[in-house]
């Protein structure tokens, strides 16, 4: 009896989001939503810039806010840490911006699948974690959410920004 590779592959992904939501109810249930929703986006701010940090090393690279990164790296390190949960994401890089879309989304899957879909305010959270992400990279970067699938769009399309240098 063995567990085939992408068996081991969609564990993987099954184990990232439950152990997501499991965690969010444990402190909803002790503390209220408003609580666990606080302390679920500073954990999922600090996940990000962990990840970030670890793909840099590997890829060589050097997150610098004084020296930012092109827009092609950032946009690959966007599409790879969204597509770590089995997201389906893909970036189109213009001259000063990305069209960056949201095809599947596995959290947004998993809230319909638990009837939670209009209770956690998923365009609220991918505003403070993905402009949160992007600016630890760049600074001078921003965001605009123009579709969204709990808005009843087809997929998630943001404009990624850069030019409001602080």
């Amino acid at each position: 009896m063995d567990i085939t590779p992408e068996q081991m592959q969609e564990l993987r992904l099954g184990a990232l989001t439950a152990i997501d939501g499991l965690w969010f109810m444990a402190v909803e249930r002790k503390y209220g939503f408003d609580t666990a929703l606080e302390l679920d986006l500073e954990v999922w701010k600090d996940y990000g810039k962990v990840l970030l940090k670890r793909m840099a090393r590997m890829l060589g690279l050097t997150i610098d806010p004084e020296n930012p990164l092109d827009l092609s790296t950032i946009n690959y390190l966007l599409e790879t840490v969204c597509r770590l949960d089995g997201t389906q994401c893909e970036g189109v890089v213009h001259e000063d911006e990305i069209i960056f879309h949201v095809n599947r989304c596995s959290w947004w899957e998993n809230l319909n699948r638990s009837g939670r879909e209009s209770h956690v305010p998923c365009e609220y959270i991918d505003n403070v974690i993905f402009r949160h992400w992007l600016q630890f990279v760049d600074p001078g970067i921003d965001f605009e959410i123009t579709h969204a699938l709990p808005r009843g769009d087809d997929r998630c399309q943001w404009v990624i920004r850069r030019g409001i240098r602080a």
